[in-house]
């Protein structure tokens, strides 16, 4: 990478993060291109160079999401077909967990503005070929059966992941429980399909999350009652 394209990075970076602040503060329909220049410390032109409008803000969070999901399964080695899924989904939760005020806001945005909708789709098509990917390597493994179309399977995870998600943005349900319900959701479609060695480790983990969503679910019915 040259010196220009470090700072070119940098300003990116820069740029984003005081975009996530705002974001948290006012909302998506709040955030201005000069108040988001003034608190990246970049001119209006150089953010427009660097990124366009308000849409491409958001593309440019979804690429850098994308990348450290990405990132989560490099060292992860192929066919271990369990570690790599979990890894995705404990990547992309971290992210969204980070900032949750903003989070929630851009998820609903998101999620729920037709015109979000071609960015939804193209980023929902890079996530499931992703999975796809990690689901191919487990049956060239053997941790996954033949049969299974991963495409297909790979489409149904991404459509549950994104359901939980819309109940956390919306306060439905808390932290701990949005990890738990994504990693409960991804690990019980796994265990439909896996062989072996795979199908063992989804059922330690099944056992393991499906206590802390009934704990929690527990403790919100209690809670109700006492109100």
């Amino acid at each position: 990478m040259t010196l220009f394209e470090e700072h070119k990075a940098e300003r990116r970076a820069r740029i984003l993060a005081a975009a996530r602040e705002l974001i948290a503060e006012r909302g998506f329909e709040g955030l201005t291109m000069r108040e988001l220049a003034r608190a990246s410390r970049v001119s209006v032109p150089t953010l427009y160079n660097l990124f366009g409008g308000k849409q491409a803000i958001l593309l440019g969070e979804l690429e850098a999401t994308f990348a450290a999901v990405v990132a989560s399964i490099e060292h992860v080695p192929a066919g271990n077909v369990v570690a790599r899924a979990l890894a995705t989904c404990d990547a992309g939760n971290a992210d969204l967990l980070a900032v949750p005020r903003y989070s929630r806001e851009l998820i609903l945005l998101f999620l729920t503005s037709p015109d979000t909708a071609p960015l939804r789709r193209a980023s929902a098509q890079r996530y499931v070929e992703l999975m796809a990917e990690v689901l191919r390597d487990g049956q060239a493994a053997g941790e996954i059966h033949e049969w299974i179309e991963p495409l297909a399977l790979a489409r149904s995870m991404f459509a549950h992941y994104q359901l939980v998600m819309i109940d956390w943005a919306r306060g439905e349900i808390d932290s701990d429980q949005f990890q738990a319900t994504t990693r409960f959701g991804m690990c019980a479609m796994l265990l439909g399909v896996a062989r072996g060695r795979a199908q063992r480790q989804l059922q330690v983990q099944i056992e393991s999350l499906q206590r802390t969503i009934s704990h929690g679910r527990g403790a919100r019915k209690r809670a109700r009652k006492g109100d």
